[in-house]
């Protein structure tokens, strides 16, 4: 008997890492039926966008906010995942933005599914965000925020992991 390998459908993704001086990370309570996590705003880039582009469309429409200035790539990301029934290979590219806090407006965006998802936006402050947790994306996003915060910028994006 042979096993069962699935088909993953690759998804290029780019997400805002919103600090504010505080410093306090703007993150999204993402649940859907299989899964609740806190994750970074940010979605797939559309053909023949950059990843600015994507980035600024993205915010646009999760939060109302096309007009935050984008900042260096910081971080990539690699995850696998299962969505609407079909298996994700997803790479993530970061992008540090630097922001004072303000009120989301998650009403202009687009997809139904995606707005329903978006069960909360918290603004945590970095002494309340575990250094390490299955319930954030990347798991580690405390102490890869910290390490950015004390280390400054990398010369390269950083892997952060799962």
């Amino acid at each position: 008997m042979t096993a069962f390998a699935p088909t993953f459908r690759l998804r290029e993704c780019v997400r805002a890492l919103i600090l504010t001086p505080d410093p306090a990370l703007l993150l999204i309570h993402l649940v859907v039926p299989d899964r609740r996590l806190w994750i970074t705003p940010g979605g797939g880039i559309a053909p023949g966008e950059t990843h600015r582009e994507a980035l600024r469309r993205e915010l646009e429409e999760e939060l109302g906010r096309g007009d935050l200035d984008i900042g260096a790539q910081v971080w990539v990301r690699h995850g696998r995942y299962r969505w609407a029934g079909q298996w994700v290979n997803e790479r993530e590219h970061f992008y540090l933005v630097r922001a004072d806090r303000f009120e989301p407006d998650t009403s202009r965006n687009p997809v139904p599914s995606e707005r329903e998802a978006m069960a909360e936006l918290r603004w945590w402050p970095l002494a309340e965000l575990p250094a390490e947790s299955k319930e954030f994306a990347p798991m580690r996003l405390g102490s890869l925020v910290a390490d950015l915060i004390e280390g400054g910028l990398p010369s390269e994006p950083i892997e952060t992991g799962f």
